[in-house]
């Protein structure tokens, strides 16, 4: 969910969903199957944030800053349960660039050959491959584990 306008176009009901959405759903969402998952010392939460949680973007102030909630909300999360000892259970953040989902219909979105919009397919593919090997974190395109690496 996202407003697509810059920061003072942007009705604070519209600020306030993409919060909810993107954000909030998290905790709820968590907090109803940690139970069972920590009674049994296993399980997988999957975080769906954005390269957008890893960085900005001018006119998605709303959307960017409901992403790295959800990125701090993976990171913090994962904290928690090594600090509780709860080694079985595995945590992923999924970080995509744009994807071809209906969220994008009507959107204008400035995109290159170097980073097309990806397929949801293959983010599939690749959040079940993460889950499978137990990789905390999925960036897709590639490209940006080493845009990340550079920019720090």
């Amino acid at each position: 969910m996202f407003s697509g306008k810059k920061l003072f176009e942007c009705p604070d009901n519209l600020m306030e969903l993409t919060m909810a959405v993107n954000t909030i759903s998290h905790f709820y969402t968590t907090k109803a199957f940690l139970p069972a998952m920590m009674e049994e010392n296993h399980g997988h939460i999957v975080t769906i944030a954005s390269m957008a949680g890893k960085m900005g973007a001018s006119g998605l102030v709303d959307y960017c800053a409901s992403k790295h909630g959800a990125v701090g909300f993976h990171e913090s999360l994962t904290t928690e349960l090594i600090h509780l000892r709860k080694n079985g259970i595995k945590t992923t953040v999924v970080c995509p660039y744009y994807v071809d989902t209906p969220m994008l219909n009507g959107a204008t979105i400035n995109t290159s050959q170097a980073l097309p919009i990806l397929k949801s397919q293959d983010v599939v593919d690749n959040i079940m491959d993460a889950v499978l090997t137990n990789r905390t974190m999925v960036l897709m395109p590639k490209f940006f584990y080493f845009m990340l690496f550079a920019l720090r």
